[in-house]
């Protein structure tokens, strides 16, 4: 969010939110203060502190000040306990030695304007002094292993500019191959939030442009299905109401009905008054025959949540929905659904981002109620969530999770630990960790049999912003394109099939050509490095096989 695009950072847009709900008061603002005591969390509170108020005389810091490294074991035990009192204590190697000055000065100053008084917090001078005393001069990144053998498939790259877009920088958020109806042939569909445009284009013949099909403000994700049951393929949207984050209430969920006669589409608005809606998804959770909406609130600072729709609508009226908040968390990206207990009752589950950075499963109880069983949390505050997407990936029959974290938009500062791993299902709602693969600015990823060897493979993109820190890894060849290749089950080796500005937000995989083997299409997001001149809206890769 993807694919939703998980919001990212502008530091010279930061509009005013609307006043924090009710329902957050004193838990969010505990968990908040907590998380920004230290400092490595959400970089809007460094960029509205360093553009208006000043720091308060009590909390200031020198550097040329900084005292010898903290040895002593309460001092750490105090640091320790209060920099990871709601979240992952922040790891040092991620940040560079003279970031951490800003990082934790940042932390002191919001602790020092919240409500919370619970917690015991050492002086700054010398929480600045166990990081930088553990931080590197410069962060090193991991170096991955490529593979010794060629991939056994080979693609051609064609690339795709919308001829009445010409010379204007796109910003993809979503592809999706599907069939609007039935008989007639697949279509790519695609979001994109520079124009609103939720489209369609003919791969068969794409000089014919797209199909415009709606213009919402800023869609994000969208999904197929026949939400009033007369038989034609409609759309639900995701709507984030704004491509610059901030706390507001102009995300919606949108309804696209189509008319089957002209296949034009009426747009519905389910749902409004919404921060940035990342996700939504239908299904019917409730089992009384209709489409429920689960739909998931990424928010920015003081909105967000996951919000469950219930169709309450009687046979044969429009479909009308009723919102309930399931969870009150903001940074919430992806939110698929599944039945992962095996009772009959569709689950779905909750990529959650920010500081908490869980892979949590919302359990469907049958009386209307979820429960939430976390089925992995990420070890670091700074681990960079981006997206999830569900697949039986060593095919033994039960659903794993793919999971990337590559988001640097927090802070623009790119992370030692993004990367790709597979979650695999064990059973009875246990899931090991695999790490896959080592990719700064790892967005989205995609399972599929590139190589025609019964197994999957996985296809990874990355996209990162362009003044992306630390400066070091500015001049490095950053892999835009990998291919994970399953030799074994279980086992993967890597191919980078392209390097340079990690540029890619989103991708599809599927047999565009109808020749028997998988291709994929990737498209740019928001606030790519290129100029528009250079950024095709579209890039195919047709597989041409062994």
């Amino acid at each position: 969010m993807p694919d939703p695009i998980k919001p990212f950072f502008d530091p010279d847009v930061i509009p005013p939110g609307p006043a924090p709900r009710k329902r957050r008061a004193r838990g969010w603002t505990l968990a908040l203060t907590a998380l920004l005591a230290c400092g490595a969390a959400i970089l809007l509170a460094w960029y509205a502190l360093s553009g208006g108020a000043k720091p308060s005389p009590a909390l200031s810091f020198s550097p040329d000040d900084s005292p010898p490294p903290a040895t002593d074991p309460a001092l750490e035990s105090q640091i320790v306990a209060f920099c990871s009192d709601c979240h992952a204590m922040p790891r040092p190697e991620n940040l560079p030695r003279d970031r951490w000055h800003a990082e934790v000065q940042m932390g002191y100053e919001f602790y020092a304007r919240s409500e919370r008084n619970d917690l015991n917090p050492p002086p700054m001078h010398q929480v600045v002094a166990y990081f930088r005393a553990r931080a590197p001069q410069e962060v090193a990144f991991p170096q991955p292993v490529e593979a010794t053998t060629k991939l056994r498939t080979t693609f051609t790259v064609e690339e795709l500019t919308l001829s009445q877009n010409a010379g204007v920088r796109p910003e993809i958020s979503y592809l999706r191959w599907a069939r609007l109806e039935p008989d007639d042939r697949h279509v790519l569909l695609f979001c994109d939030m520079r124009f609103g445009y939720v489209a369609a284009v003919d791969l068969a013949d794409p000089k014919n442009g797209p199909q415009v099909l709606a213009r919402l403000n800023h869609p994000c994700h969208l999904e197929p299905c026949d939400l009033d049951e007369d038989g034609v393929s409609d759309l639900v949207v995701a709507d984030l109401g704004s491509s610059r984050p901030c706390d507001h209430d102009r995300g919606r969920i949108v309804w696209l009905r189509r008319e089957k006669e002209s296949g034009r589409c009426e747009e519905k608005v389910l749902a409004s008054g919404l921060g940035r809606v990342a996700d939504v998804r239908p299904a019917d959770f409730d089992r009384d025959g209709d489409l429920d909406l689960v739909a998931a609130e990424f928010g920015h600072y003081r909105t967000g949540g996951i919000f469950l729709c219930r169709n309450v609508a009687e046979p044969g009226e429009v479909p009308r929905f009723d919102l309930e908040e399931l969870d009150d968390r903001p940074g919430t990206i992806h939110v698929p659904v599944h039945d992962f207990n095996g009772d009959g009752r569709l689950d779905f589950v909750a990529l959650v981002s920010q500081e908490w950075e869980h892979v949590d499963a919302f359990l469907n109880q049958g009386d209307g109620r979820f429960q939430l069983q976390t089925l992995w949390a990420g070890p670091d505050l700074m681990f960079g969530s981006s997206g999830i997407e569900l697949v039986d990936l060593d095919r033994d029959g039960d659903m794993d999770v793919l999971y990337t974290n590559g988001d640097a938009w927090d802070n623009w500062y790119a992370s030692p630990s993004h990367g790709v791993q597979w979650l695999e299902n064990r059973g009875n709602l246990r899931f090991e960790h695999h790490r896959l693969t080592d990719m700064v600015g790892a967005y989205r990823a995609l399972a599929g049999d590139l190589d025609g060897d019964a197994d999957l493979d996985i296809v990874v993109v990355a996209w990162l912003p362009p003044p992306v820190m630390p400066r070091s890894i500015r001049g490095a060849t950053l892999a835009s394109i990998v291919c994970l290749e399953q030799t074994e089950p279980g086992t993967f080796v890597r191919h980078t099939l392209q390097t340079g500005s990690p540029r890619y937000a989103t991708l599809e995989l599927a047999d565009f050509d109808a020749d028997g083997d998988l291709d994929f299409i990737v498209g740019p997001g928001p606030h790519v490095a290129n100029t528009p001149q250079q950024t095709p809206w579209l890039t195919i890769w047709r597989n041409q096989g062994r």
